[in-house]
């Protein structure tokens, strides 16, 4: 499974699960920093700063934002 760099620290740590009994979303869990998240995979979009759909949709603690695989931008979202 490929490491990605966190949203919340910018280390490369970044790295998911799917556990359906737990959540029915992706788990994105940082090794480094312990930042947690969860994407709903099917409000992934294109990037608007690349444009590649490595998108997602991520909520943590209760803040919503976008967040960019490829270019590592993460802009805020609507719940």
């Amino acid at each position: 499974m490929t490491e990605h760099v966190c949203p919340s620290c910018n280390e490369k740590g970044f790295t998911w699960s799917l556990d359906e009994e737990a959540s029915a979303n992706i788990i994105w869990y940082c090794t480094v920093c312990k930042f947690r998240a969860e994407e709903k995979e099917d409000l992934e979009s294109m990037c608007l700063q690349c444009n590649i759909k490595n998108n997602m949709y991520l909520e943590s603690g209760g803040s919503y934002f976008r967040y960019c695989t490829e270019c590592k931008t993460k802009t805020e979202a609507d719940p």
